[in-house]
């Protein structure tokens, strides 16, 4: 056999070779497109498996939504009704009995204290009073002539020409004259006094706002009858602002408060008050306190008699934690909070309740501020449960049209 001539042996062996190859890429390829068809229909199973657990997990977890226990807003003004009154206000009457002689004054004069207002006369009084500086002239006569006798009877007895007891006799007499000349002398001053009050004068500078007699109007001493007065007068640059402070506002007022009278029909510009002083005690109805406020009037702009607001500069120092009204729960033993810790557990907290502000209260103990408080919480909740968390602004923002992603609140 030549060289050139091929060897079946060989080429038996190659092809042998060359199909077992082919095998092997065939099951190659097949085993991959195996594997790909079973990762194509498995694994989507798995993770909607996988997803099923997880909301399964999610819907026994019940979802809260929660508000953050925050300080109020300091109540930087705290505005009040409040009417004006005069510091001082008196109805006159007259002292004396008789006729109006003489008005000075009538309704809207402003007057300074001491100046005559009217002028009575009294024809009485004047005769009574001539009667008795006459009457006390023959006593003043008698007494002299008593004194002499008195005197010469002290004289006699020295001699023994007078017996002690007529030296007696006439000093009795004497001093008797003497009590006389001072009970007549009394009697004049007394209507001399009486005699000052047909003069009617103001006891203090003030307006006067009413009047009652007419010139020859009949006037009695005293004020027995309610319709017998003269005049009504006020004080009017010197007034008193009075305020019905509550019970919850008092603590932020002293005597160093400051605040402004506001009147609307005399502009938005306020009038500077002062705190002066308060009743005291708290009206059982109202559960408000009197406070007094005064005001100097000396432009006279201000009537006694309006209506304004007083509106208090103050300021709060530690204003209260305020929470939703929807977030109380009431419990037969007290009040009480649901508040979320940082486990995301539920904890029943017993609190104190301050004000009501409307669509929130004030929590004055029993909670911390930046704690979770459930919003509306439902009654199968339960101390110690764990819940999913949403914030408030949150869960409202899932309700509205744009906002469909909902995203858990990072824990306090």
């Amino acid at each position: 056999m030549s060289a050139n001539t091929p060897n079946p042996a060989h080429s038996s062996n190659l092809s042998q070779k060359g199909k077992s190859a082919r095998t092997i890429v065939v099951w190659i390829v097949f085993t991959a497109i195996i594997a790909a068809l079973f990762a194509v229909g498995y694994w989507p199973r798995v993770q909607a498996d996988q997803s099923l657990r997880a909301e399964a997990q999610a819907e026994v977890i019940p979802r809260v939504v929660f508000a953050v226990a925050q300080r109020a807003k300091p109540i930087a003004g705290l505005t009040l009704p409040a009417s004006v009154r005069p510091q001082r206000e008196s109805t006159l009457y007259a002292r004396a009995n008789g006729y109006v002689k003489r008005l000075q004054v009538d309704i809207g004069d402003i007057v300074k204290q001491g100046q005559l207002l009217v002028e009575i006369e009294a024809p009485e009084l004047e005769k009574e009073l001539q009667q008795i500086a006459a009457q006390r002239a023959q006593i003043k006569t008698q007494l002299e002539l008593t004194r002499i006798t008195a005197e010469r009877y002290h004289a006699l007895l020295k001699t023994e020409a007078a017996s002690p007891q007529e030296a007696d006799e006439k000093k009795a007499a004497w001093d008797a004259r003497k009590s006389d000349l001072a009970a007549a002398d009394a009697n004049i001053r007394r209507l001399q006094q009486m005699h000052s009050y047909l003069n009617v004068t103001a006891p203090f500078a003030g307006t006067i706002v009413a009047r009652n007699v007419d010139v020859g109007a009949l006037v009695q001493a005293g004020s027995a009858s309610a319709s017998g007065w003269l005049f009504k007068l006020v004080d009017s640059e010197n007034l008193r602002v009075q305020v019905n402070v509550p019970q919850a506002q008092l603590p932020l007022l002293n005597a160093a408060s400051k605040a402004d009278l506001i009147i609307p029909e005399l502009g938005q510009q306020g009038f500077p008050v002062e705190v002066r002083r308060n009743a005291g005690v708290f009206d059982a109805i109202t559960r408000t306190m009197l406070v007094e406020l005064s005001l100097a009037n000396t432009e006279h702009k201000v009537s006694p008699g309006m209506y304004g607001q007083v509106q208090f500069h103050t300021k709060e120092a530690s204003p209260p934690l305020v929470v939703p009204v929807s977030a109380l729960v009431v419990a037969s033993d007290g009040m009480r909070l649901a508040v979320i810790d940082a486990q995301d557990r539920i904890q029943l907290r017993s609190v104190k309740v301050g004000r009501d502000l409307g669509k929130e209260l004030e929590i004055l103990s029993g909670l911390k501020e930046g704690e979770r408080v459930i919003n509306n919480p439902r009654d199968s909740l339960s101390e110690g449960d764990k819940v999913q968390a949403v914030l408030q602004e949150k869960h409202e923002e899932k309700k509205s049209p744009e906002g469909d992603k909902v995203k858990p609140a990072s824990k306090s």
